[in-house]
């Protein structure tokens, strides 16, 4: 099975995660690529907070590099993004709207927070069905619980089980 990580990371923490989900697959023998997004807007710490929040909460669309994702070749694409305001990052709202043939793909989200995750496990998975992709599931890290092996292999498990028949 061919899996697409896309991801946004600020801090290094959904970095991390997405780093680590990559060689649990592999492990298993499936292929794993990854695609980190950078938000054109670069925030800092500080400006994440008083900028990127308040656009997180919007739901707003952040412009990216890379600006296109193809997922042709792919059977499984995994979204991984920070919290920001309980919401998903402007930067992997982007990434959403940057992937070209998510019709059809199976689909999973995973988001890390620092403390409260809010909706945007959910927000990342609705906007991920408007593009008519299959959501298997969603896993949600804290800053404690990064490296949990238990809350990695309930990700993988999900990433890993076979693409559903539509």
């Amino acid at each position: 099975m061919r899996i697409e990580i896309v991801y946004h990371s600020l801090s290094g923490n959904t970095r991390r995660v997405a780093e680590l989900l990559r060689s649990r697959i592999e492990g298993l023998g499936d292929s794993a690529d990854l695609v980190e997004v950078h938000d054109l807007h670069q925030y800092s710490t500080l400006t994440a907070y008083m900028i990127g929040a308040p656009r997180a909460m919007r739901g707003e669309v952040g412009a990216i590099d890379p600006a296109e994702i193809d997922l042709a070749g792919y059977d499984v694409v995994v979204v991984g993004s920070p919290v920001w305001a309980f919401a998903p990052t402007p930067a992997a709202n982007g990434a959403v709207a940057a992937l070209h043939g998510a019709d059809g793909k199976d689909a999973v989200v995973f988001v890390t927070s620092g403390g409260a995750p809010g909706e945007a496990a959910e927000r990342l998975g609705t906007a991920l069905e408007q593009r008519g992709a299959r959501v298997r599931g969603a896993v949600q890290f804290d800053r404690r619980d990064l490296e949990n092996e238990e809350r990695l292999a309930e990700l993988v498990a999900i990433v890993t089980r076979p693409p559903s028949d539509g």
